[in-house]
């Protein structure tokens, strides 16, 4: 994997979200086009909460070697998402089990301060790539076993994957 283009990629699409903020006011931010649905912050909220709890826990995993295992795979899911380089564009439900629904932020500032946040962290995380085991796996609930480099490509997947939904608001609103 080649983690110069990875970090440059994954620094670019966390500066388009903040570059983004620009467009909204912080009321805009928190409407939701209805009761079921995010808002554009709750947005901001969840891929955070994402990279932070979800990513880079199970990178740390395969890094440690804790909780990670060896001789597993990807899934045919995972296996088509990684050559493909992205998330399919369809709506995917979490299971109960494991789905938080975000809260709305406090303010433009504290999306700045999380997204700013994650750029340093995945910038941590991709410059360890180069000396983790790629043979160490730590489970995907989709995709089965990912390693450290593929866990950080999908986290950057996950902040393009959910510009369709960032989108969908917009358009809902006319923004």
């Amino acid at each position: 994997m080649d983690t110069a283009k990875l970090e440059t990629k994954t620094q670019q699409v966390i500066d388009d979200y903040i570059k983004d903020l620009d467009r909204y006011t912080f009321e805009q931010l928190i409407m939701k086009p209805d009761a079921a649905t995010w808002s554009l912050g709750q947005v901001y909220i969840h891929v955070w909460m994402s990279a932070k709890g979800f990513f880079f826990k199970k990178a740390e995993q395969c890094l440690t070697k804790e909780g990670a295992e060896q001789g597993k795979r990807k899934n045919w899911k995972g296996v088509v998402v990684f050559l493909m380089g992205k998330m399919p564009n369809v709506r995917v439900k979490m299971p109960e089990k494991i789905a938080v629904e975000p809260k709305q932020p406090e303010s433009k500032e504290q999306l700045i301060a999380k997204l700013t946040e994650i750029k340093e962290l995945s910038t941590s995380y991709i410059g360890r790539i180069k000396d983790a085991d790629p043979s160490f796996k730590a489970r995907h609930p989709i995709f089965d076993y990912l390693n450290t480099a593929e866990w950080i490509a999908l986290c950057n997947m996950h902040f393009r994957h959910h510009e369709d939904q960032k989108k969908r608001i917009r358009e809902h609103f006319g923004w």
